[in-house]
């Protein structure tokens, strides 16, 4: 006999013996029964859509830990502004460092692939996963991609729980968002992971980083807390389905403040596919380039709407779109800004569909645009151990840099003299000495006669030089 039971039938006993209804012995079971269904009712009410929704996914909830080596700088001079002066003339000395990082990840097939923020494993020599079981595995990187920071890995290992994903584009702000993972890591000595609740806040958010180096577009802001660790755990809803992957949130302490940031799940989808066919996430090109409306603009096309941007360049010239037109809607959504457009090819895919909808001289329009995959080839800088491709215009375009010559930077070897020297990934190399750089063989031809060498580079819009000497 369930023991809440027996202790309300010696209730029923004991008041029986004293004297309680003794004229109408059948109320005393009639009591019995009501407080036992009270206590029924109550227990049942603790089960909660937030507990099922949890017992759902938890168990497909993993720790991971992510050692990797850093060049770290030392320099004689320390960070005294003082010495400033002395520091170019005493450049730093370069010394390797472990560096080990927590986060969280979510299994997303039973034969052991995992999806995380890219940021966790980001330059892991070794990266090791724990099941909610205890189990350990040793994990490799199927692919990442640093833009939208998702990490796709795998482990060996079958049968495994794994959760369901929901779409993302059908979410209701002030629905249940539930955020599972495993903040600080293995400090809290359980392998259990972390439940904290909250609402959804708000959806197709951006945020870019201090110095506006990379952005975060799209994005569903939450109030359920996300701690250090919870990166690239889930973050559910009511029906145990991932709405999002836990990325990052906003604090002036340090701590939970209510805002944070998750990946929508129709992204992570995607690339989850890109990074299992590819290893890598393409990107796409949607061949036009628009601006917002300024008030003299909208006066000179007579246009009178609320919102709209307006077309300015097109690149793909079998489409109906046409310089001048202006946007109204991108597949059902209505635009009223350039970072409307951005949202929605944030993620975009080769050979995804974009279905326009324009005003041209005051007549509505509809155009059906094919996105096309930017390729470019990319070179090797040996002398300076970094990776370049030429700028063509469309790549100027996705990357909203406002010219197109000159050679861009892809990738940096971190133990390279490029990264030395003070280069970073998206600086644009357009001269060297009084070389004008129109492609990375430009660069490989001048970088073979020795000699003082000084680089010409922008970088967000700004220019700046560099100098070394090539022996």
């Amino acid at each position: 006999m369930n023991v809440n039971k027996f202790n309300l039938l010696l209730l029923g006993i004991f008041t029986l013996f004293t004297g309680c209804n003794r004229k109408h012995p059948s109320k005393n079971i009639s009591l019995i029964d009501t407080l036992y269904a009270k206590e029924h009712d109550l227990s049942s009410s603790r089960r909660t859509a937030i507990v099922e929704a949890t017992e759902k996914v938890s168990k497909a909830v993993v720790s991971i830990t992510s050692q990797s080596t850093q060049i770290v700088a030392e320099s004689p001079f320390f960070n005294d502004p003082f010495f400033d002066f002395w520091r170019g003339f005493f450049p730093p000395s370069y010394r390797k460092e472990q560096i080990k990082s927590l986060g969280s990840g979510v299994i997303v097939s039973p034969d052991g692939y995992i999806i995380t923020n890219q940021h966790v494993v980001n330059g892991g020599d070794k990266i090791t996963v724990t099941l909610e079981d205890g189990r350990t595995f040793k994990a490799k990187i199927v692919g990442q991609d640093e833009r939208l920071d998702l990490a796709l890995l795998k482990i060996d290992a079958q049968d495994l729980p794994f959760a369901r994903f929901f779409n993302s584009d059908s979410l209701y702000i002030g629905e249940w968002a539930i955020a599972i993972g495993n903040p600080f890591g293995f400090l809290l000595e359980d392998l259990s992971p972390t439940v904290t609740q909250g609402v959804v806040s708000a959806l197709h958010r951006t945020i870019r980083g201090k110095n506006s180096e990379h952005e975060y577009r799209d994005m569903i802001q939450t109030d359920a807390s996300i701690n250090p660790g919870n990166s690239g755990g889930p973050l559910v809803n009511a029906l145990g389905l991932v709405i999002g992957i836990n990325t990052f949130i906003i604090s002036k302490s340090g701590g939970n403040e209510g805002i944070g940031f998750a990946i929508p799940s129709n992204t992570v989808v995607k690339v989850i596919k890109e990074l299992k066919e590819y290893h890598k996430v393409r990107r796409a090109f949607w061949g036009f380039s628009a601006q917002n409306l300024t008030p003299s603009l909208k006066k000179a096309l007579s246009y009178k709407k609320v919102g709209g941007i307006l077309v300015n360049n097109v690149f793909f010239k079998d489409t109906k779109l046409k310089e001048g037109d202006v946007i109204t809607h991108i597949n059902g959504r209505r635009i009223f800004n350039t970072g409307d457009l951005e949202d929605i090819t944030y993620a975009l895919l080769p050979k995804e569909v974009l279905k326009i909808r324009y005003i041209r001289a005051g007549h509505i329009g509809t155009a059906t645009i094919r996105a096309r995959e930017l390729r470019y080839n990319e070179v090797n800088i040996e002398k300076l151990r970094i990776k370049c491709t030429r700028l063509t215009q469309e790549l100027a375009a996705f990357l909203k840099i406002p010219y197109s010559n000159g050679i861009l930077i892809t990738e940096v070897d971190p133990s390279g003299y490029g990264m030395q020297f003070g280069l970073q990934k998206n600086d644009i190399i357009f001269q060297i000495n009084n070389k004008k750089i129109q492609n990375p063989d430009d660069l490989n031809r001048e970088l073979k006669k020795p000699g003082r060498k000084i680089l010409f580079v922008d970088r967000g819009g700004e220019k700046f030089t560099l100098s070394f000497v090539v022996y």
